[in-house]
């Protein structure tokens, strides 16, 4: 008897013969994908449940490589800003308190199921908060509850250390200087208390922040300060390397242009290989390119706007063979866990960045949201792809609308065209948690009421309410002009918080 049974959907397979099959079938039991066929050859088969997914499409559920918790509470909140990263950086370093991980895990976890997104990486903030292991651990409860399988991303923050950090209890603030010692003890804790946590749903991974520590971790750096690396640089990634190959998990962090190469410099423990992946990689040199593939580390990258004067190299890195993800960056204004949306801006953007309209092809992008991204994530044996004796992580695409007619090309018009209010089936771990539409034993009100009364109350903590309620309209404007200052980077800078 098998669990459940999928019938009569187009199943785009993603394995590696990348099938499509038409009246396809896949049967599912004990949390994995026993068969694959046509419904003819499986419809008889017995099972607790049968569900028709004519006009469907059966495809692999999305993986989202790179993404923030956090900025779902924020992302109508804190927009508009040359400091936004500042802001943010203060915030969630200042102004968080222990609940919100948990609180704003659930809103994120629950956009990325509506998403059709089965497997979401979650750097907790926007440099990493490691100063104690509750803010993973309530990111990873709010996930399991949700049901969406959490990798959890986290490690030392950027210099100088000491670092200080904040912690409300009761409405009071306390504040305290964290040693880098005490970001690796807490880092242990995490891996040690998450990693294959949840019926193996929750992952954590090393992550620190910027593959070195001597770059500023925004964008390239000329090849002037691209020297050696620092004693500081060589510490850190040893610390990661030791603390990975303990607990065999794997590191991802961010890179640009100049990192890469500073990174290959250190010959003992460099934060590159097989076990990594790197985020963004904007501007990266030929002989950085050269690295990635020399050593076998996987990139991600995220569509934003940026891409077209200052884009990841991602055709030449393809074209030598290094496996490249595709990842949202988190859920912001202008870059949600919206994979369609996700998968659209990056063929666009990227065509328009090398002004040449055929490149990454529709085929390509999906595999970089399914395979290339189980890949770069070493989960490729477990999920990616609808083949037998994988995880059934499973979502079904409703096409009997407008926008996929006429039904041809339709890797295509999912690319270009999809949206997430088209998915009505998503299966995780063999456990189905929506079904036309609904999400399943969640009560979303619920949740988005939590998130109103803490995101109104971070507010009020951490002064906000500048860029939450700003005293000016722009009707009528060709360009936003604040008419009163929002943050203060200098007072901020004096109070100790570093970018």
């Amino acid at each position: 008897m098998y669990d459940i049974l999928l019938l009569h959907g187009l199943v785009i397979t993603m394995d590696e013969d990348r099938r499509i099959i038409e009246d396809g079938a896949v049967a599912i039991k004990d949390n994995r994908i026993k068969l694959v066929g046509s419904s003819q050859e499986l419809s008889q088969l017995p099972a607790k449940k049968v569900i028709d997914c004519t006009d469907h499409v059966i495809m692999p559920g999305f993986i989202d490589t790179h993404g923030h918790g956090g900025h779902s509470m924020f992302k109508a909140i804190v927009k508009d800003t040359s400091y936004w990263m500042p802001v943010m950086t203060h915030v969630y370093k200042n102004y968080v308190t222990d609940n919100f991980w948990y609180i704003e895990g659930r809103l994120s976890a629950l956009e990325r199921l509506q998403s059709g997104v089965t497997t979401g990486v979650c750097v907790l903030g926007s440099q990493p908060r490691c100063d104690d292991p509750i803010f993973a651990i309530n990111n990873a409860k709010a996930y399991a509850e949700i049901g969406v399988r959490d990798v959890v991303c986290t490690g030392p923050c950027s210099l100088p250390w000491p670092h200080r950090f904040s912690r409300w209890k009761d409405g009071k603030r306390s504040r305290v200087e964290v040693s880098f010692e005490q970001i690796l003890d807490s880092l242990e804790v995490i891996i040690q208390e998450l990693d294959h946590a949840n019926n193996d749903k929750t992952r954590a991974f090393v992550a620190p922040f910027g593959v070195v520590t001597s770059i500023e971790v925004s964008g390239p750096t000329g090849a002037d300060r691209v020297i050696k690396p620092t004693e500081w640089d060589l510490y850190q990634a040893k610390a990661m390397r030791q603390i990975a190959a303990k607990y065999n998990t794997r590191i991802h962090t961010d890179a640009f242009g100049g990192m890469v190469r500073l990174a290959s410099m250190d010959k003992e423990n460099a934060l590159l290989g097989p076990d990594v992946h790197l985020q963004h990689c904007t501007g990266l040199s030929v002989d950085e390119i050269l690295i990635l593939q020399q050593t076998d580390t996987h990139v991600s990258f995220a569509p934003g706007i940026r891409q077209i004067y200052n884009r990841t190299p991602v055709a030449e890195l393809l074209e030598l063979g290094v496996t490249v993800a595709l990842s949202t960056d988190g859920s912001m204004l202008s870059s949600s866990f919206n994979m369609f949306s996700a998968m659209k801006r990056a063929q666009t953007i990227y065509r328009a960045a090398v002004n040449d309209y055929y490149y990454l092809p529709s085929e390509k992008i999906l595999e970089m949201v399914t395979i290339d991204a189980a890949r770069c994530l070493g989960m490729e044996q477990e999920i990616g792809s609808i083949s037998e004796g994988k995880k059934a992580d499973i979502i079904s695409i409703d096409i009997m609308n407008p926008r996929y007619i006429p039904r041809v090309n339709l890797v295509d018009a999912i690319v270009l065209n999809g949206a997430p209010g088209d998915i009505d089936l998503v299966i995780i771990d063999g456990k189905i948690h929506m079904e036309d539409h609904q999400v399943l034993n969640i009560d979303e009100h619920e949740i988005y009421r939590q998130v109103e009364e803490e995101a109104a109350s971070t507010i009020e903590r951490a002064g906000l309410d500048k860029f939450a309620f700003p005293s000016q309209s722009q009707w009528g404007r060709s360009k936003y002009y604040p008419d009163e200052v929002r943050f203060d980077l200098e007072q901020s800078r004096k109070d100790g918080n570093y970018y």
